[in-house]
């Protein structure tokens, strides 16, 4: 089983663009890993939706978090599922901030809802709590950019339109952080952050509305 090496700053965020042809082995390995992250992520939250969530609307640094989504992270898949993976993902350890980001990223692309119409309601409405300081960057994100948010989850990873929308929040995750250059996070890293953030947000609004 190889590792899935998660760094928030292992890469930087709005690097210039690379040409596919031109790539060297550790971008070729970031997109394989990628890829893998988000067939598996597919599939659990698909086949588990509501253990998903559950889990994800927890506190992120509680000891219950933390058993529940190991416990998530080795959890079987269907054959099909399974199946329908290219060989070179099936074979991976799961875990950390970027395994419940792809959860994440699912489960809002899962909402027939636009998630534009969703992110802009909840920019007005009540936050959800944030549990660390970055959480409290991408919560400043989601709820001051919607719009530049939902354009970053309507992109594939490791494309031109990713960096393009990544590129476009940068001067948002200046603010939020309190100041140019304080912030800095790698593509996977901000992604996800910013996803389990997002699902956290919406969330509250449904708590709030059903009080």
């Amino acid at each position: 089983m190889r590792r899935l090496a998660f760094l928030l700053t292992a890469a930087a965020l709005f690097a210039a663009p690379a040409s596919a042809q031109n790539k060297p082995q550790s971008e070729q390995d970031v997109a394989l890993q990628r890829g893998s992250l988000e067939a598996w992520t597919a599939c659990i939250a698909s086949e588990k939706a509501d253990e998903v969530h559950r889990i994800l609307v927890q506190d992120f640094t509680s000891g219950s978090y933390k058993l529940a989504i190991r416990s998530l992270a080795q959890t079987r898949v269907s054959k099909g599922c399974f199946e329908a993976m290219p060989r070179e993902y099936r074979s991976i350890r799961l875990g950390g901030l970027p395994f419940a980001g792809g959860l994440a990223e699912h489960m809002l692309e899962a909402d027939p809802e636009p998630l534009l119409k969703r992110l802009s309601m909840a920019a007005l409405g009540p936050s959800a709590k944030a549990h660390s300081r970055t959480d409290e960057i991408a919560m400043c994100m989601a709820r001051g950019a919607p719009q530049e948010v939902a354009a970053l989850f309507g992109t594939k990873y490791e494309t031109e339109d990713e960096r393009g929308a990544l590129a476009r929040l940068r001067p948002v995750a200046d603010i939020c952080a309190g100041g140019a250059g304080k912030f800095e996070a790698s593509a996977l890293g901000l992604r996800s952050m910013l996803a389990t953030a997002t699902y956290r947000l919406l969330d509250a609004q449904k708590v709030d509305n059903d009080a």
